[in-house]
């Protein structure tokens, strides 16, 4: 076992996301222990006890990770569009595409683990952090030119986003139900709700 210290490092953290991440692929959500990951990453218990708690912890952490690698490439897609109104629906819409593709996250959305997946994420601080940065860079100046109704705040908007992605993500829909049909919902309801008239 090599320990040395790694536990303290960022280095070592990300051991032990890589090794919990390896895991996750190779047993599964409900099958992958504190006892696999720590094998894996060749470190004791104790050490991933330490930093990240429990179990909970331990895959919050490897969700956010996967998070936020997608968060960067929807922030890449996002740059061709120019309104608060696209970057919500068409970042909703690269999620919906995206997230099922994701060996990690997808997991999360399987639904024998839906419930408990919904639990991490939706207690998750980091989670709606991570979709507040996106759209920050569009609602704010949306806000200061009166685009947005007056008394929305960014933090409920995007627990209600996260909400709506979940929902969508765990149940899907009729097969028949193009991206354009849901682009057009997504457009006829969430955004009424969100821009000023």
């Amino acid at each position: 076992m090599i320990e040395k210290g790694a536990a303290g490092t960022a280095s070592g953290r990300e051991r032990m996301l890589d090794a919990a991440e390896s895991c996750l692929e190779r047993f599964g959500l409900a099958k992958t222990t504190i006892e696999d990951v720590a094998q894996a990453a060749e470190l004791s218990r104790a050490t991933v006890y330490r930093q990240f708690g429990n179990r909970d912890g331990l895959l919050l952490g490897v969700a956010v990770r996967d998070a936020e690698r997608t968060a960067s490439e929807a922030e890449l897609y996002l740059r061709r569009f120019d309104d608060v109104g696209s970057w919500i629906v068409e970042g909703m819409l690269f999620c919906l595409r995206e997230i099922p593709k994701r060996p990690v996250l997808s997991q999360f959305l399987a639904p024998q683990e839906i419930g408990a997946a919904s639990r991490l994420i939706l207690t998750s601080e980091r989670m709606f952090a991570i979709g507040a940065e996106i759209l920050r860079p569009m609602f704010e100046p949306a806000r200061r030119e009166g685009l947005l109704q007056q008394d929305l705040d960014l933090d409920s908007l995007m627990e209600w986003v996260l909400r709506i992605l979940m929902s969508y993500l765990a149940v899907p829909g009729p097969p028949s139900r193009t991206e354009e049909d849901l682009r057009r919902i997504l457009r006829s309801l969430l955004l009424p709700a969100v821009l000023s008239k």
